[in-house]
């Protein structure tokens, strides 16, 4: 059988499909570590199984290389850059084109604390007592005021905090906000 029959079985568990291909490249990419002693040994066998699967041992212009290759190295994927910096020492948010986003200082610091202290739930009692001060938990709308507001001015694009109900709030998708903390905050 040769390499345009339509499908063709594995020859046992791991073995690959061999399918048609009309002028096509066919290239296998495989991510393991073996030991260098043990790449010849691995190659031979590769070899061998790719000329079992095929049955065209020296009738195909499949180039079947026998000598060492080296590796393609591919570029890692560029570092996404966050879509919100906050600047802790001038104390302003930024967009990653670089538009401020004008909050007041207490929205500012209800932001602050909730990527400071991000995936947990955070009861609106706790905010008022980190970022307000308040001792004992007066029955207000505050938080959610201040977060609506927060949303607001972030916009839709930015959907970081998560209303848990009944309960509170939660900073979420945390790769899109980096703090930069004071440099002379010790």
């Amino acid at each position: 059988m040769t390499l345009e029959a339509a499908h063709r079985e594995p020859n046992g568990p791991g073995s690959p499909d061999i399918r048609p291909v009309d002028g096509a490249v066919i290239e296998v990419t495989a991510r393991f570590l073996v030991p260098r002693q043990e790449l010849p040994a691995l190659q031979r066998d590769f070899v061998q199984k790719l000329r079992d699967l095929a049955d065209l041992p020296n009738q195909s212009e499949v180039d079947i290389q026998t000598g060492p290759e080296v590796p393609h190295l591919r570029p890692l994927p560029t570092p996404v850059e966050p879509e919100l910096r906050i600047l802790v020492a001038p104390r302003k948010v930024v967009r990653a084109d670089g538009t401020p986003v004008e909050l007041t200082r207490l929205e500012f610091d209800l932001l602050l604390f909730l990527c400071q202290n991000p995936g947990r739930v955070h009861r609106r009692g706790a905010l008022l007592n980190a970022v307000w001060q308040f001792n004992s938990t007066p029955s207000t709308r505050t938080v959610d005021v201040h977060i609506r507001r927060i949303r607001s001015k972030l916009g839709p694009d930015l959907d970081l905090i998560t209303t848990v109900r009944g309960v509170g709030y939660r900073l979420d998708r945390t790769t899109e906000v980096t703090i930069e903390p004071d440099p002379y905050d010790t």
